[in-house]
């Protein structure tokens, strides 16, 4: 965060900024501060967007509905429904794999979230076919896990 502030203040690197931030926040998440790291999360993901990093911006919205959906307080599974849904809903060309595949992890978690048992083995099975069919390493070892 000390070499983000840097890039910030010096107006340098700035597009590495919302990445770094992203990181940040899901290091002080799994440090036990989820009330501390998700509105960071939050300006990361909008400043990543905002800047045209789609990819990291979609894989920083899913941290962040990850978030929300562990820490689970008043309001957390509407805002990670919001966020999933706005996702779901990015103007992008068809077949956007990366995007498409954490949509099936997040929407899976959301069910689990809500105890819809049915629709949570549903989508982790199709999550985990999505993951194998695309070589996604670390998407099949999370489906696995699940």
């Amino acid at each position: 965060m000390q070499v983000c502030d840097v890039w910030v203040r010096e107006r340098t690197r700035l597009y590495l900024a919302p990445s770094a931030q992203a990181v940040a926040a899901r290091e002080r998440a799994r440090r036990g501060d989820p009330d501390g790291a998700i509105p960071v999360m939050r300006t990361a993901v909008n400043d990543l967007f905002e800047t045209g990093q789609l990819t990291g911006g979609v894989l920083a919205a899913a941290r962040l509905v990850e978030m929300l959906l562990d820490r689970g307080a008043h309001g957390d599974a509407a805002e990670a429904e919001a966020a999933i849904d706005w996702l779901a809903n990015l103007p992008t060309a068809e077949g956007w794999a990366i995007r498409d595949t954490w949509l099936l992890r997040l929407r899976a978690l959301l069910s689990r979230t809500r105890g819809d048992d049915v629709a949570y083995h549903d989508l982790v099975s199709r999550y985990r076919a999505m993951a194998k069919s695309l070589g996604f390493e670390g998407h099949i070892q999370m489906a696995e896990a699940m």
